[in-house]
Parts: structure tokens; C-alpha cells; sequence
């Protein structure tokens, strides 16, 4: 259990949408007027404004551009564990929408409001609406390793042959 705290009335708590999801699904939470921070496709900052689109609350995302989504929640992650956000491959399939850091990673620490940081890949207009499933994820627990100097390369460990993707 995660425990989630509402900043936004609009927002909607996660939950996982069968018994065998691996991930939770997090929805996009705002409402007509708001201003969201992204960056055009030559990295200026600009605001986007969410507004009625064909009776629905949504805002438009251009080709090139990276929002940063709102979801009206801040997760109270346990210690010693991270959450990893990712994309839903549907958002991904069709609509050309991607993490913008590939996947996210929320620490145990960070006790903000989690955006969803989406870049359209694609070459068209993209529409994202109030409520949609944008993203889904995961909690694991982690293992902090120091890393320390070592005065020698390491030695090979296995049979493999060559460097990048040399294992087949």
C-alpha cells in the first residue's frame, strides 16, 4: 500500500485496473483556465492553457513540445523504495506520446505534486484530456550501492565477446 494525498479535488487516486497489473494507472488532473509549464521543440518555456475542447476540458500538445501534466497527487512513498513511472502503450501506439525522461523516477523523499512528462514525438497535434490514463506505475524497493574507485579495470566475468550489443 502507497498512501496518496489529493492536492487538486479534480485528481483521481490510482488503482490498478486488473488483478494481474504489474503498474497502477495515473491520470491527468486539471480544470478549464489552468496554465501548464512545458517547453516548445527549441526548449523555451512557455504555458499552456487547458480549455473546452469539444465539451471536454483538455489542452493541446504540439509536435516537439514536453508538458509537464499535473496529477493533483502527491505520493508518500515508503522508504527505501522508488516509484517508476512509464508511459501506457496505448498513449504511446496512438497518439506519439513518450516519457520525456523515457522513465521517471520518483524518489522516496520527494513529497511534491508528480507531473507525468510527456514529449510528442509525433508530427501531428496531440489532444490531452482532464481524467485520461497517461501513465502507470511502479513501486519497488531499492538497494543503495556506494561507488567506490577501483585502481585496475575489471575482469571479463563471462564468455561473452565485444561491447555493445554483443551478446547475440
Amino acid at each position: 500500500m502507497v498512501n496518496v494525498y489529493k492536492i487538486k479535488e479534480c485528481a483521481t487516486i490510482p488503482q490498478y485496473q486488473t488483478t494481474g497489473s504489474a503498474c497502477f494507472d495515473v491520470h491527468a488532473a486539471f480544470e478549464k483556465g489552468d496554465k501548464i509549464k512545458a517547453y516548445n521543440a527549441v526548449n523555451r518555456k512557455i504555458e499552456v492553457l487547458t480549455k473546452e475542447i469539444e465539451g471536454q476540458t483538455a489542452f493541446l500538445v504540439h509536435p516537439g513540445q514536453r508538458v509537464m501534466v499535473p496529477t493533483g497527487l502527491i505520493f508518500d512513498i515508503p522508504e527505501k523504495h522508488v516509484m517508476k513511472m512509464y508511459i501506457r502503450s496505448s498513449v504511446a501506439a496512438k497518439k506519439g506520446l513518450a516519457l520525456s525522461n523515457g522513465v521517471g523516477i520518483i524518489d522516496s523523499d520527494y513529497v511534491e505534486e508528480t507531473h507525468i512528462l510527456i514529449h510528442n514525438m509525433s508530427d501531428s497535434l496531440c489532444r490531452v484530456h482532464h481524467g485520461e490514463r497517461l501513465a502507470q506505475c511502479l513501486i519497488e524497493p531499492i538497494q543503495q550501492f556506494v561507488p567506490k574507485e577501483i585502481s585496475e579495470r575489471p575482469g571479463q566475468k563471462t564468455d561473452r565477446d565485444g561491447g555493445i550489443g554483443s551478446t547475440g
